[in-house]
C-alpha cells in the first residue's frame, strides 16, 4: 500500500495496491476502489513532443505503411456505420493518415498532435486545421464535432478527465465518440511476452519508446465515459496490430471474447455518444 496524497483521477479514491516499483520514485498503482491502473507520480515527460520526430515516424510512413492504411480503412468504416459524415476531430492525429483517408471519404476533418514534426507533417499533406498541442488548448466551439477520436492517446495524456470532458464539450449532442487504448487485461499477450522473453511485461519504464501513464480495463474505461457524460456506450476488440505474430495471438483472445464475452484481448475500442 501507498500511502501518498495521490488521488485517483478515475474515481477520486486514495487508497492502493503497488503493481509496479522497479522505476522509483515512480510506481504503477491500481486503484482499491475502481481498478484504475496508473503511474504516479507523474513524469515530467514535457521533453517527449521532441521524441516523437521524423525518425519515430518513419516505420509506419515505410514498412507499415499498406498494413496501417488497411487498419485506419477498416476504422473509417466502423465510424461510418454509426455517424453520418460531417465533422470529425482526430485527437493525437500523428502524420495524418488517418485524417487523410476520412477526408478522402467526406469528411470535414480537424487534428490535434503534440509532437511539432507529425503536426506540421500532416498540415502541410492535408492542407487542412492541424492545431500543435494539447487539445484543451486549441479551443474549439461548443457542439462543433459530429465524431471526436482518440486512437492510442488517452493512455499517454496526464489527465484522461479531463481530455474527455473537452471531448464532451466540443461534441454535438449525440456525437460519436471514439477511443482506442490497449487493455491491462491482455492476459494471452502477457503470457506469450513471458514465455518468450523469460520475464513478465512491465507496464512502466521511462526509457520506453511510448510512456503508457495509465492502463485501463473495460471496466475502467467505461466508468471514464459514464463519469464524463457519454451513453450508449459499446466496448469491442480494436485490431490495430500489425505484426502477424502477435495479431494471430490476439485473434485467439478475440475467439474468447466471442465465445464466452471475455475481455482479454489485445487493445480496447470503444464507441459513445454524448449526453
Amino acid at each position: 500500500m501507498k500511502a501518498t496524497e495521490t488521488r485517483c483521477n478515475l474515481c477520486d479514491g486514495s487508497k492502493f495496491k503497488i503493481i509496479e516499483d522497479e522505476e522509483k520514485p515512480y510506481y504503477v498503482l491500481k486503484c482499491l476502489h475502481c481498478g484504475l491502473v496508473f503511474v504516479d507520480p507523474v513524469p515530467d515527460f514535457s521533453y517527449l513532443a521532441t521524441h516523437y520526430d521524423e525518425s519515430y515516424y518513419a516505420d509506419w510512413m515505410a514498412a507499415q505503411q499498406t498494413k496501417r492504411l488497411k487498419m485506419w480503412d477498416r476504422r473509417l468504416k466502423n465510424i461510418e456505420k454509426s455517424s453520418r459524415k460531417g465533422r470529425l476531430l482526430d485527437v493525437g492525429c500523428a502524420t495524418g493518415t488517418f485524417l487523410q483517408q476520412a477526408q478522402s471519404s467526406g469528411w470535414e476533418i480537424r487534428g490535434t498532435e503534440y509532437s511539432p514534426y507529425a503536426a506540421a507533417y500532416a498540415k502541410d499533406k492535408l492542407k487542412a486545421d492541424v492545431f500543435c498541442g494539447h487539445l484543451m488548448d486549441a479551443h474549439y466551439d461548443d457542439s462543433f464535432f459530429d465524431v471526436v477520436t482518440f486512437w492510442h492517446v488517452l493512455e499517454h495524456v496526464t489527465d484522461p478527465t479531463r481530455y474527455l470532458q473537452e471531448a464532451h464539450r466540443i461534441l454535438k449532442p449525440a456525437g460519436l465518440l471514439v477511443v482506442a487504448v490497449p487493455n491491462v487485461n491482455d492476459y494471452p499477450m502477457q503470457i506469450a511476452y513471458r514465455l518468450v522473453k523469460r520475464r513478465a511485461l512491465k507496464l512502466f519504464s521511462k526509457d520506453d519508446r511510448e510512456i503508457h501513464l495509465f492502463h485501463f480495463s473495460a471496466q475502467t474505461l467505461q466508468k471514464y465515459l459514464q463519469k464524463t457524460g457519454y451513453n450508449s456506450i459499446r466496448i469491442a476488440p480494436d485490431y490495430g496490430i500489425t505484426e502477424y505474430s502477435k495479431r494471430l495471438i490476439n485473434n485467439i483472445a478475440v475467439l474468447f471474447y466471442y465465445a464466452l464475452g471475455l475481455k482479454i484481448f489485445n487493445a480496447l475500442e470503444g464507441h459513445a455518444t454524448r449526453i
